[in-house]
C-alpha cells in the first residue's frame, strides 16, 4: 500500500496526547501504519512530572498501529530542534513522512488523504509539502478538486518527502541578501503579513520556529503546499505547554471532515485559485499591526548586527 510512517511529537500534555493518539487509532489505515513517537526531555524540574505522565501513556499504547517505536530524549531539544532532528532521522529511512503534534485531532480518513496526497505529488517537485488541515474557507461550488494550493506551508498535520526536506537551509545563510531586497520581502509577505515579522524574530533569536523556516524554504524554492478543501485536522492545544499558541486563536477554528471519503480527486495542475487565495490572504491581513511589527523587528535585526 506504500504507506508513509507517522511521526508524533509529544512533550508534557497528557490529556491532549491521549486525545491525539485515540483519534489517530480510529483512522482507517492506522493498523497498517508505523508510528514513531518522539518525546522531548523536560525543560526543568517543574515540567518533569508531566513529561513522565506522557511517557507512561505512550509506553502503554496497546495495538492500533502496525508498529510503535518511541524515542525518548534525555535532554530538552525544544520544539523546533525536536521536529527538525526527528523528521530528518525518519527521512533517512523512508522517502516520505506524515507529521503531527500532541494537540491535533484527526478525522478517520486523515491517513487516507495524506498518503494519497504524498503518493500523487511524489514527482511534482513544485509541491514541497501537503497538509491535512485547512482553514474555514468557503470553497466555490464549482471547484472540482479535493485540494487547493498555497505558496505558504501549514504545520498542523502535514507531510513531505526526503528530497524536499533535504533542500532546507535551517541556518538561512542567504537571509542577509533576502532582507535587503524589498521585492523579495513583499513577495514573501504576500501570503501572510505575519510571515516576515516571524522570520525576523527567528533571526533575532526571540522565536524558535521550525515552521517559519519551512515556509521560507517553500518560498526559496518557488514551491507550494497542498491543502484539503475539508479539514482532516482540528487543533486543541491552547495555552499551558503550547509553544506558540498561548491564547485562543479564532483563525485556527475549523470543522472536521465528517464525510469520511477515502478516495480523493487531486489536481494535476499546480495552480492558485483566485477565489480561494483571496479568502486565505484575508485571514492573515491585519496590515497595519503586522507592518508595525515587521518594522520593529527589522530595526531590531539591523541594530543587533
Amino acid at each position: 500500500m506504500n504507506l508513509s510512517p507517522v511521526a508524533l511529537f509529544v512533550y508534557a500534555r497528557p490529556k491532549e496526547t491521549a486525545q491525539t493518539i485515540e483519534s489517530l487509532k480510529k483512522n482507517f489505515l492506522a493498523s497498517y501504519t508505523k508510528l514513531f513517537i518522539f518525546s522531548d526531555g523536560a525543560r526543568n524540574d517543574e515540567d518533569m512530572p508531566f513529561v513522565e505522565e506522557v511517557r507512561k501513556l505512550i509506553r502503554n499504547i496497546n495495538g492500533g498501529f502496525s508498529d510503535v517505536q518511541i524515542i525518548e530524549r534525555e535532554k530538552n531539544l525544544g520544539l523546533a530542534n525536536s521536529i527538525i532532528i526527528g523528521v530528518t532521522q525518519i527521512l533517512k529511512q523512508f522517502e516520505k513522512i506524515i507529521v503531527i503534534e500532541e494537540d491535533l485531532i484527526s478525522s478517520p480518513n486523515f491517513l487516507n488523504y495524506m498518503n494519497e496526497s504524498l503518493n500523487f505529488y511524489k514527482d511534482s517537485h513544485e509541491v514541497f509539502s501537503v497538509t491535512g488541515y485547512t482553514y474555514q474557507l468557503a470553497v466555490p461550488v464549482d471547484y472540482k478538486f479535493d485540494n487547493y494550493f498555497v505558496p505558504r506551508c501549514e504545520s498542523l498535520g502535514w507531510g513531505t518527502w526526503s528530497n524536499r526536506w533535504s533542500k532546507v537551509d535551517w541556518e538561512m545563510k542567504n537571509f542577509k541578501n533576502f532582507i535587503k531586497n524589498k521585492r523579495l520581502r513583499q513577495k514573501f509577505d504576500s501570503v501572510g503579513a505575519d510571515l516576515l515579522a516571524m522570520l525576523l524574530k527567528q533571526q533575532i533569536g526571540i522565536l524558535d520556529s521550525w515552521a517559519v523556516r519551512w515556509c521560507y524554504a517553500h518560498f526559496q524554492n518557488n514551491a507550494f503546499c497542498s491543502y484539503p478543501i475539508k479539514s482532516k485536522i482540528i487543533h486543541i492545544g491552547v495555552g499551558g505547554f503550547a509553544t506558540h499558541v498561548k491564547n485562543e486563536n479564532k483563525i485556527l477554528n475549523t470543522e472536521l471532515d465528517n464525510e469520511l471519503k477515502v478516495n480523493f480527486s487531486f489536481s494535476d495542475e499546480i495552480f492558485l485559485d483566485d477565489r480561494i487565495m483571496k479568502q486565505y490572504k484575508k485571514m492573515f491581513r491585519k496590515r497595519i499591526m503586522n507592518r508595525l511589527r515587521t518594522l520593529y523587528y527589522l530595526f531590531k535585526y539591523l541594530t543587533k548586527r
